[in-house]
């Protein structure tokens, strides 16, 4: 097995060397600007990425034919994917008209088809950003992958590919009911070379929730460690993952459009931003101006590798809170909160936002097997449980007033029992639904002086 693996992993940096060697060379560059975060250096190749983009953008991106090169940052408008989606072409840029391009399609949660176009250099950083990452997570390049999520056709890979990146994709999270999930445990068992898992965190969920009905005992097999992606990562999914895999796990904070954008550290809740490939913004969740550290706002990120349709102070549509951390005695920004989109949140009845997290609190209650939180008015609220045979009715009062203390004692809460919750197209189950907001503000070109931001 670790013969494969060796020849694998060879096999992957001689044909990255045959073709110029372009991956191993962002891999590098990852590593200095994230290992050395205050060194001069790392600022240096930042601003020089930031200024290239900046030049690029001025003078071949039509929605940007009115800036100078010596244009700022916060000079630029913050954009969204409904403006890109409306004005696709202003965002394409003339150099790379006539040059490959590979289309990167995502729905998110909104279920409205959008895509970009990526150049082959965003893509090899997008592959050394993976490489980084996942290696931090406890991954090695070569090594077994068990990946949880839609296989649709545009991720579907095919057998060899699959062979030769050592992933496992048979399972879609789309149809992964108990007879899948029992199939995919026994697979994972009779494994014996070193792996991994990067899965869905509702998937990781419903393996768990599996293991729990059976009063299942921990797998007898070798997890190196796990990676949760397009959803929160909750304390039961973490409780799980050391019972039954018995190694540890981390969050991932990525999107299609972009990559790789942030990531938790094993036995640290913060999340380290990927500030070698993106500089990150928090904006107001109502205005285009900046919040002071600590404070939740929207994230907004400028992709420095994006050349083909640069993506400048892109609104990723999710809400977040920069923070500071100390780390060998010096600060680092860091994602102290990451909340997903600002539409996936409540408001309690005073009209505050809180934290979507208070969802997971349901899973305290004993046979429920899926959920879903709605948000109809300011103080209007619809819980809806798909529920198993062991499902005590009479803990409704119990869910209504444990939401109640997080939502206002004046807070509606009605309970309905649902079949089943239907999944994303994406494959993702969305847990919570809010009617009461507003749609994001359109976007608006901001002066220097407005935004209030600094110069970097």
């Amino acid at each position: 097995m670790k013969a494969l693996e060796f020849l694998r992993r060879k096999l992957f940096w001689s044909v990255d060397a045959l073709k110029g060697g372009k991956v191993r060379r962002h891999l590098k560059e990852i590593t200095l600007l994230q290992e050395n975060f205050h060194n001069t250096e790392y600022l240096r190749l930042t601003k020089g990425h930031l200024t290239n983009l900046i030049t690029h953008a001025t003078t071949s991106v039509p929605l940007y034919k009115n800036f100078t090169k010596d244009s700022v940052l916060q000079d630029f408008p913050v954009v969204d994917k409904a403006y890109i989606r409306d004005n696709f072409k202003l965002f394409e840029s003339k150099e790379f008209i006539d040059k490959k391009k590979y289309k990167v399609t995502t729905s998110g949660s909104t279920g409205k088809p959008f895509y970009i176009l990526h150049d082959k250099n965003k893509r090899d950083r997008n592959t050394a950003d993976t490489i980084y990452f996942s290696e931090k997570s406890g991954y090695k390049l070569g090594a077994r992958l068990y990946y949880l999520r839609l296989w649709d056709k545009q991720y579907k890979k095919g057998n060899f590919l699959s062979w030769v990146q050592n992933v496992r994709t048979n399972y879609s999270v789309d149809d992964f009911n108990d007879q899948k999930i029992a199939g995919w445990i026994r697979e994972l068992e009779n494994d014996k070379s070193a792996k991994s898992i990067l899965g869905y965190t509702s998937a990781l969920q419903a393996i768990f929730k599996f293991l729990d009905n059976k009063k299942a005992k921990p797998l007898e097999t070798k997890i190196n460690g796990v990676v949760a992606i397009a959803e929160g990562l909750d304390e039961y999914v973490r409780k799980g993952v050391k019972k039954y895999f018995k190694t540890h796990v981390v969050s991932r904070y990525s999107n299609s459009e972009n990559g790789i954008i942030a990531q938790q550290n094993m036995g640290n809740r913060n999340f380290e931003v990927n500030w070698a490939s993106y500089f990150v913004e928090i904006l107001d969740l109502h205005k285009d101006i900046p919040v002071p550290y600590g404070t939740l706002g929207r994230i907004v990120i400028t992709d420095l590798f994006s050349y083909a349709m640069p993506l400048i102070r892109y609104d990723t549509g999710d809400v977040g809170i920069l923070n500071f951390e100390t780390k060998d005695d010096c600060k680092a920004l860091v994602l102290s909160q990451i909340e997903g989109r600002k539409m996936d949140m409540f408001t309690n009845t005073k009209g505050e936002f809180i934290t979507s997290h208070i969802v997971h609190h349901i899973l305290q209650f004993n046979g429920i097997d899926q959920f879903q939180f709605i948000q109809e008015t300011n103080n209007k609220y619809i819980i809806k449980l798909k529920v198993a045979y062991d499902f005590d009715y009479d803990d409704e009062l119990g869910i209504i007033k444990k939401y109640q203390e997080y939502l206002g004692h004046d807070a509606n809460i009605n309970i309905e029992y649902v079949i089943d919750i239907p999944l994303l197209k994406s494959g993702k189950r969305k847990l919570v639904v809010n009617n009461a907001l507003n749609t994001l503000p359109k976007m608006r070109k901001k002066s220097k002086e407005e935004s209030g931001l600094k110069t970097i």
